[in-house]
């Protein structure tokens, strides 16, 4: 099943290693999930894991996005969208559109719609019971 993982699931994954962000990667790596990225979100989780608040994190995270690549579906949107409240969130869409992605999983939902064009935004929780 193919997934597009927002910034702060990664986060959170290093934040508390035992919990359902955390499960993500786990599922990544284990190949259970397949993991999407654009050249776009790539950069930001990079620029994320850059940030200085994150300094104690960066080994984590930096794990994290390795993890994520090495089996990544890599994709370059065509089409963009604006369906977030947060326009910087559109990115996520704009990529699982083009990897034909089922779920977006973000622990932000605030920002999202539950769904567009045949995409589901879900957190790591209702992911994990899908």
């Amino acid at each position: 099943m193919r997934v597009v993982l927002d910034t702060n699931i990664l986060i959170s994954a290093c934040i508390k290693p035992g919990g359902n962000e955390a499960r993500m990667i786990e599922l990544v790596q284990a190949g259970v999930l397949v993991a999407c990225l654009s050249g776009a979100l790539l950069e930001e989780y990079r620029e994320v894991a850059a940030r200085k608040k994150f300094e104690t994190r960066r080994e984590c995270l930096i794990g994290a996005i390795d993890a994520i690549r090495a089996n990544a579906v890599v994709v370059d949107p065509l089409e963009r969208c604006d369906a977030c409240t947060d326009p910087d969130d559109n990115l996520l869409l704009e990529c699982a559109l083009a990897a034909k992605a089922a779920f977006v999983v973000t622990g932000n939902l605030a920002d999202f719609p539950s769904e567009w064009r045949g995409v589901r935004v879900v957190n790591a929780r209702a992911m994990l019971t899908a």
